[in-house]
């Protein structure tokens, strides 16, 4: 018969879930610069988070011709408020970089594409520059219309599957973190000031919302958030986003609003329209 252990404390291994960084070749000053606009603004979507760095698209030649050190991608990452606890690789100097950083060396099996993500782009609106909201313009079907509005709007991202729905049914408290992987997010109530809810689709807030919300993160740049009392500290679609420290429009403070991409500008820049849903 076993006995059971007197030890005060047992030793288990197991694998973290981690948000991966696959980058692909580039010039080190380039390759910093993306994954910093990745990380979006400061707390940004992977504040807090565990994260892997992967080189696995990059050969050997391609490592040492750019120089990389990985010292500057920890740094980056760091600064962020994100956990670097994994690098993936093919290359024995990139593993010795990662073995004096105290980081955990991993060779890639397979190499990953990373997604096209879109530029981050940030609007403060304050009481003198409310936000415009522009009227749809009229649906034309035609072969000619459908080809001009495809060259006008970016590539939307295609996902594996048809898209998910996570509903949360509580609200979202203070401090929390929601994230919707290939899904859109559905709230079934408040999302509190100092939390956050993230979506790769549409975010859907039924109640108020004061955090942050954060719709295509995945580089989705059609995607929506729709919110029945709108009172957020931030907004976001595929990277673009709106602070309010200023104070909100009249036309949407406490009121149901849609959020939305409008891509008739150049760049892009978000919009907020007040909706209807009585």
């Amino acid at each position: 018969m076993n006995k059971p252990s007197s030890a005060m404390l047992d030793i288990k291994f197991a694998r973290i879930k981690a948000v991966t960084f696959a980058l692909r070749p580039a010039p080190q000053k380039e390759s910093l610069e993306a994954l910093k606009k990745r990380l979006g603004p400061t707390p940004g979507v992977y504040s807090a988070e565990p994260a892997v760095l992967d080189f696995g698209s990059w050969p050997e030649n391609e490592l040492t011709e750019h120089a990389v050190e990985l010292k500057a991608y920890a740094q980056l990452l760091e600064a962020a408020g994100v956990h670097l606890v994994e690098v993936r690789g093919n290359s024995d100097n990139l593993e010795v970089q990662a073995e004096a950083l105290g980081l955990r060396f991993e060779n890639s099996t397979t190499s990953v594409e990373p997604e096209e993500t879109a530029p981050l782009a940030e609007t403060s609106i304050d009481d003198k520059s409310k936000a415009a909201v522009d009227k749809l313009p009229e649906t034309d079907n035609s072969p000619d219309q459908a080809e001009a509005n495809q060259a006008e709007h970016p590539h939307v991202p295609e996902f594996d599957s048809a898209r998910r729905t996570l509903v949360i049914d509580q609200p979202v408290r203070s401090g929390q973190k929601i994230y919707a992987q290939g899904a859109d997010l559905i709230v079934m109530g408040q999302v509190s000031a100092g939390a956050e809810v993230i979506a790769d689709g549409n975010v859907h807030v039924y109640g108020v919302l004061r955090g942050r919300a954060l719709a295509g993160a995945a580089g989705d740049t059609q995607a929506r958030i729709i919110s029945t009392c709108f009172e957020a500290e931030l907004v976001a679609v595929a990277g673009y986003y709106l602070t309010f420290e200023g104070g909100f429009p009249e036309e949407n403070r406490s009121k149901p609003t849609l959020i939305h991409l409008d891509h008739g500008t150049e760049p892009a820049v978000l919009r907020l329209k007040a909706i209807n849903i009585r």
